[in-house]
């Protein structure tokens, strides 16, 4: 099966297009003063908007020069049928085997143009090839960062100068082999071994159960020639511990399996049908001891083991993991927000034929949301900044230092998965039902973007895991600091700095700001950061006495979740105020320091708000103090009403990404939303099963 998905010079697309306008002068449409009204709605509520658009479109895309490359870069891929869907087909209507191949279609396309572009100019066209696909942007990531990084952090610079340039080629294609069918990503429990042979200088890869079979691993199921694999380390009858291994899967000529690996496509999934996830299984699978990658771990060829300073050096390749997730989850849920808004402040329903827009259920749950949307986008610049002392070619000697900073890059990024897997997972639930029924269409894209959604809430870590591993290394810090005055060292600001002031935060009982001063939060962030702060520590302490006296982890695990939660949110809302606590921060443009400005507000209020429970568990909050939080959060919601298609309008989207009719730039759902449907296969034309099984019933003699 090949499938060309033609531009709009295909003789078959003039020919749809033809056939679409015929339809339109039969079915004789003609505009409402409903439909006119939608163009000027979007046009006023745009117009409304207290900021400089572009200038904030610009902060979000990371500089003005990256704002810029990307619009081209949207430019660029519009029209390429090998990289976009082109009418009269929809991106929306290709089914599985269709999608698998024009997603390693957009990928070979890619290694193509590659030849020709520059690598700058590549980064910026594969962003945008993956914002409008998140299947490729699944499966290419897959090979460049998953597989990549495993080589990258783990091999020793020799394995490191020989598979680079073969990863970054595409000579080979690679997946990440960890998470098993009996066990998904609880590591302990893996089941495959390699065992070192010592009379032929070999591991031997094995899956000796059902259970050990590695599963859910994207590329594995079509594509990939070779993998990393996690395994159970055997080395003279000894068990030294999970290790990682490149090992081939598929001839990179034939694409035929090597001996002794058995692999294949695990079908349908309910989101990233354009990704061929898959199951390997190893048969006693020999592959050379250099294959053992062997940054901290070093096997010499009498079989002694060199083992890592510490087990945990082996994960640290699951922290990028989880950041590239994250930014996943944002690009789709904000393409999600971007389509319900637009949609809101069109629709006109109600006793006044008001927008639908202007009701709290509307503005109260979706501002929120963007909200929440800047200070994530805002704070990856400083999570990348953290983790690149990770990586930067080993720039870590000390085992010591390289732990601690793994530890407080694990808990920030854990925590981060966790908090934003969730939110964005009810905010995306919050725009299907802002969207109404035309929701339930695939041609407005909230549901695919649901089902693709749906597996960042528990890929890459259960959250609840996730969450629960943060919350211990709070506790850890708090008592080692409050016990013995320790807190390490780290090379950045780190995300918990807030435990070297544990016993100042222990010592306040109540929150110090009145109720009826409360707006002064909005001046001074620091308010509320003082506040969060006081309560995590406090329950960070009331959990980890809980423990000594006796409860169990398990007994307290949704108390350690929430705190987790709490940990984040707070950071997220302490790096956005350092950036825009103050009016007009010189670096930025006055309005757009403005508006991030009260957005960081709104951000603060909400995690007051949400976790206000928390505080007056504590006794840190009184009822007024939550009543009075409740109230100015709602005001912020409402003031900031009319921000809201500026606000969603500078994350970018051309429509084409956005592939949904009620969220048109413009403003003209209606007529795309019928055009759409008229383009749709068989809309206007008597079904195929007609003669069998609607003829024979309107046939039917009366009796």
């Amino acid at each position: 099966m090949t499938i060309h998905l033609s531009n709009s010079s295909d003789p078959n697309a003039k020919a749809a297009l033809t056939r679409l306008n015929q339809l339109k002068q039969q079915l004789n449409l003609t505009p409402s003063n409903a439909s006119k009204q939608t163009v000027l709605d979007m046009t006023r509520e745009r117009n409304a908007a207290e900021f400089n658009i572009e200038a904030l479109a610009k902060l979000w895309a990371g500089s003005e020069k990256a704002y810029r490359d990307r619009q081209n870069a949207y430019n660029f891929i519009k029209n390429d049928p090998e990289l976009v869907v082109q009418p009269p087909r929809n991106f929306l209507e290709l089914d599985r085997a269709e999608f698998r191949e024009f997603t390693m279609g957009q990928i070979y396309r890619l290694a193509q143009l590659a030849k020709e572009i520059n690598s700058e100019q590549m980064y910026e066209i594969g962003r945008a090839v993956g914002i409008y696909s998140e299947s490729f942007s699944m499966r290419f990531g897959v090979h460049g960062l998953l597989f990549k990084n495993v080589i990258n952090m783990l091999s020793n610079d020799e394995q490191r100068n020989y598979w680079m340039p073969l990863v970054n080629e595409m000579k080979i294609i690679g997946c990440f082999a960890m998470t098993e069918l009996g066990h998904s990503s609880a590591l302990r429990g893996l089941e495959t071994t390699a065992t070192f042979d010592v009379n032929t200088d070999e591991f031997i890869i094995n899956s000796p159960t059902i259970t050990s079979t590695k599963y859910w691993i994207g590329m594995a199921g079509q594509s990939a020639t070779h993998t990393v694999v996690i395994a159970q380390t055997i080395v003279h009858g000894e068990n030294k511990g999970l290790n990682w291994f490149v090992v081939q899967l598929r001839n990179v000529n034939t694409g035929e399996l090597m001996p002794n690996v058995i692999a294949g496509d695990i079908g349908s999934k309910v989101g990233h049908q354009g990704l061929d996830n898959g199951f390997i299984q190893f048969k006693q699978l020999r592959i050379p001891r250099s294959h053992l990658l062997a940054k901290w771990v070093r096997l010499d060829r009498d079989g002694t083991f060199h083992q890592a300073p510490n087990p945990a050096m082996m994960y640290a390749t699951l922290i990028p993991e989880r950041l590239s997730l994250v930014g996943g989850m944002i690009i789709l849920t904000t393409q999600a927000l971007t389509i319900a808004s637009r949609y809101g402040v069109t629709r006109r329903q109600g006793p006044k034929n008001q927008q639908i827009m202007d009701y709290q259920s509307h503005y109260g749950h979706l501002l929120p949301a963007i909200s929440f949307m800047y200070m994530v986008q805002t704070s990856f610049e400083t999570l990348d900044e953290q983790f690149s002392v990770l990586t930067g070619g080993g720039s870590i000697k000390d085992e010591i230092v390289y732990l601690n900073h793994m530890g407080e890059l694990h808990a920030i990024s854990a925590s981060m998965k966790g908090l934003v897997g969730w939110y964005c997972s009810d905010i995306l639930e919050t725009c299907r039902r802002c969207c109404g029924g035309h929701a339930y269409s695939a041609y407005n894209a909230i549901g695919h973007i649901i089902q693709d959604y749906g597996v960042f809430t528990t890929g890459g870590g259960d959250n609840v895991v996730l969450l629960q591993q943060t919350a211990k290394i709070l506790r850890y810090r708090l008592m080692q600091q409050l016990e013995n005055d320790s807190y390490p060292e780290f090379k950045f600001k780190s995300s918990s700095h807030y435990i070297v002031h544990a016993k100042h935060y222990m010592g306040q009982d109540k929150w110090h700001v009145e109720s009826d001063h409360l707006d002064d939060c909005l001046k001074d962030f620091s308010l509320m950061t003082d506040a969060l702060y006081s309560v995590t520590v406090k329950k960070l302490h009331r959990i980890e006495k809980a423990i000594q006296q006796g409860a169990t982890e398990n007994e307290l695990l949704l108390e350690n979740v929430k705190v987790a939660e709490l940990h984040c949110a707070a950071f997220l809302l302490e790096d956005n105020a350092i950036r825009f606590g103050r009016t007009k921060p010189h670096t930025l443009e006055p309005t757009v320091a403005k508006i991030m400005h009260r957005l960081t507000g709104l951000w603060g209020l909400y995690v007051l708000h949400t976790y206000s429970d928390q505080g007056f568990k504590e006794g840190f909050f009184t009822p007024d103090q939550v009543n009075a939080i409740e109230t100015l959060y709602l005001k912020t919601c409402h003031d900031l009403r009319y921000q809201i298609i500026g606000l969603t309008d500078a994350w970018g989207y051309p429509d084409f990404v956005l592939k949904a009719p009620i969220g048109k730039y413009n403003g003209d759902i209606y007529e795309a939303y019928l055009d759409t449907v008229l383009q749709a296969p068989n809309s206007i034309s008597v079904p195929s099963y007609h003669t069998k099984y609607i003829k024979p019933l309107t046939e039917r003699a009366f009796k």
